[in-house]
């Protein structure tokens, strides 16, 4: 009995652990051989692989990031606990770790794990280790009724054999790897360029300039870059941040506090100039460095069932019934904070304000009237479309009026991150999770209106991750050191590109004049679509017929389209969830998908698990899992 499993990131490692940990139950007395397909070592997989710079960090806190399922996970499989990130690096620092066979630690991760602590933003090189370790502990644990082999190989195409048996076929005439069942993991698999990155590209090479499309960071190569030039960068997000170390920090340059405590960056000289916009213009926000005192504040109700049910049974448009109760539920939040925690910043009795608060008209100018009288310092009035998105509106004579402009904003940034002060915002982020949690409902019971899935979901999910998805705040500083030293330089917000006489030329909406340069880099992830995707698996088998794209749900009547994600069965009350859906819509018996790019799991990829979550990730992937072996016993 044989699986194969392509992709051994976390994902693959994850549903490896699930498969051995059911193996018992749903195939008790077979012997099971379990094939982990990857061109980079197991466990971290291509995008966390361990040789990858020192200086980039997670983006996830060692005590918020598991591999391993606890008593939270409401799933059909047996519960087994492991080591959260933090609790290994603290027993391996402590010698208390056992090294699985194959397992092997780099020499940076000792040390890295005698400093860690909890909420530590810790390597990714370390991130790799544990990832490692979690693969081979479990291929160890599941002796010797399962039976792990890792292939160091990229699959390039799986053919149908008869029985329902399926060959994967191995790229530079590595032997096939034959299997009963299939799983597809793969994650951030190559993307074709778009039209715009196939013109720059090829510009660039007409005129000798360099330019760097859109990808992950530690697969840019930096090295046409000079120093003292001027380097165009699109986007302000992670990628930014990675790019803007390795360009600093990554070719010498230092950070120290000076006698007032500020962060300073000591240039080294080897360093460009980055000149850097996107389409909002400013960073993301950071993570916060505290929590709110007590427990986790309750949902405030605004898009609770209730709420939508007063609506009625239409269609609901999401710009006049939806996003009027999302901003309820973070402004509400927010405020409620400032005011239970931080009652000396009010110009009003905290219980009456809060009182109020709870009790005003919404629909009207009842809010505005309360803030105007109660809220003293105009940086604690909450205003959801100058947070969204802070520039707008907003014109500048130059670039340094912009630069100083820019460096307030940050500065207030690391602030509202690191000082307590600042908790209603972190309450405006818990509000948003609530009212997230009641868009999810709308989406599943279909009650949103076709206009909504086009541009106005699109556009909350990208203001989700501008407020939650940010970098740690220490980035956020050095940010703010790189902006003072003049190393970092904005442009402002819709940034746009064009090309002229051998140059590229960028500008904003913000500042007159654009900015020229020999180097451009996209700071930012490709979209991932399966109509771009370029991986020889995938296109072989979209091109028989053998997966297809997912078509948007919407309302009836309304227009449907490809999601850009590879259709998998839905029927949960059946073996069929997670199976790969043919051209004619029937899943295929011996082909599951798990990860960003299948439907089915989308949404609970992209980031790590949290322990005592009950997460999703864990839940489908032990669903998978049982369904996978479940097949095999019937083959039997």
């Amino acid at each position: 009995m044989t699986v194969a499993i392509i992709g051994a990131g976390p994902r693959g490692t994850s549903l490896l652990e699930r498969l051995i940990a059911n193996a018992a139950e749903c195939a008790p007395d077979r012997t099971i051989a379990v094939h982990v397909i990857d061109p980079h070592p197991p466990g971290g997989g291509r995008i966390w692989r361990s040789r990858q710079s020192p200086l980039l960090w997670m983006n996830t806190t060692s005590d918020d990031c598991t591999m391993f399922t606890d008593e939270t996970v409401a799933c059909e499989g047996p519960v087994v606990p492991g080591p959260t990130l933090v609790e290994w690096a603290q027993q391996l620092a402590t010698g208390c770790l056992s090294s699985p066979p194959g397992f092997r630690l780099a020499p940076s991760t000792s040390a890295e794990a005698g400093r860690m602590r909890d909420s530590w933003f810790t390597t990714r090189r370390t991130q790799s280790d544990y990832l490692s370790w979690v693969f081979w502990r479990s291929a160890q644990a599941g002796m010797p009724q399962v039976r792990v082999h890792s292939h160091v190989g990229r699959a390039v195409d799986v053919h149908d054999l008869p029985a329902g048996r399926q060959r994967v076929v191995m790229a530079d005439d590595l032997p096939p790897v034959d299997a009963d069942v299939v799983l597809f993991a793969q994650g951030n698999v190559d993307v074709a360029p778009n039209a715009e990155e196939v013109r720059l590209t090829e510009y660039a090479a007409a005129h000798d300039l360099c330019y760097l499309p859109s990808g992950s960071t530690e697969d840019h190569r930096f090295d046409r870059i000079s120093a003292g030039e001027p380097v165009l960068v699109r986007g302000l997000g992670l990628c930014f941040i990675d790019t803007a170390v390795l360009l600093t920090a990554g070719r010498g340059g230092t950070f120290h506090r000076d006698d007032s405590g500020e962060l300073r960056y000591q240039p080294s000289g080897d360093e460009p100039v980055l000149f850097v916009g996107s389409r909002r213009g400013v960073p993301y926000w950071s993570k916060m460095d505290y929590s709110l005192a007590g427990s986790a504040p309750e949902p405030l109700g605004h898009l609770d069932a209730a709420a939508v049910a007063a609506l009625g049974d239409r269609p609901l448009d999401f710009a006049m019934d939806v996003w009027p109760l999302i901003a309820r539920e973070v402004t509400h939040a927010g405020y409620r904070e400032l005011a239970e925690s931080h009652p000396e910043l009010l110009d009003l009795d905290a219980r009456q304000f809060i009182h109020r608060l709870d009790t005003l008209d919404w629909e009207g100018p009842a809010l505005k009237e309360l803030v105007d009288q109660a809220v003293r310092c105009d940086e604690d009035r909450i205003d959801l479309a100058e947070t969204a998105h802070p520039l707008a509106g907003r014109h500048f004579p130059d670039l340094d009026t912009l630069q100083n402009w820019m460096i307030d904003y940050i500065a207030a940034g690391v602030r509202r991150g690191r000082d307590p002060r600042y908790s209603a915002s972190l309450a405006m982020l818990h509000g948003l999770s609530s009212a997230f949690s009641g868009l999810v409902a709308l989406v599943i019971e279909e009650r949103l209106a076709p206009a909504a899935w086009e541009h106005d979901l699109p556009t909350f999910l990208d203001l989700c991750r501008f407020l939650t998805s940010g970098p740690p705040g220490q980035r956020l500083e050095e940010l703010l050191a790189l902006a003072r030293a003049g190393v970092v330089r904005f442009l402002g917000a819709e940034m746009t590109v064009s090309t002229h006489e051998g140059l590229f030329y960028a500008r904003s909406c913000n500042v007159n004049g654009s900015v020229t340069a020999r180097s451009l880099i996209e700071a930012r992830l490709p979209e991932r679509t399966l109509l771009r995707v370029n991986d020889p698996l995938l296109g072989k088998l979209l091109q028989r017929g053998e997966i297809r794209a997912e078509i948007s749900s919407v309302p009836e009547g309304g227009d449907r389209y490809p999601t850009g994600l590879v259709d998998t069965a839905d029927l949960i009350d059946t073996d069929s969830l997670n199976r790969l859906k043919r051209a004619d819509g029937t899943p295929h018996e011996s082909r599951f998908g798990a990860g960003i790019l299948f439907s089915g799991s989308a949404l609970a990829s992209g980031r790590f698990p949290s322990p005592r979550s009950n997460d999703a990730f864990f839940r489908q992937n032990d669903t998978i899992a049982r369904a996978a072996l479940r097949e095999l016993c019937r083959r039997e």
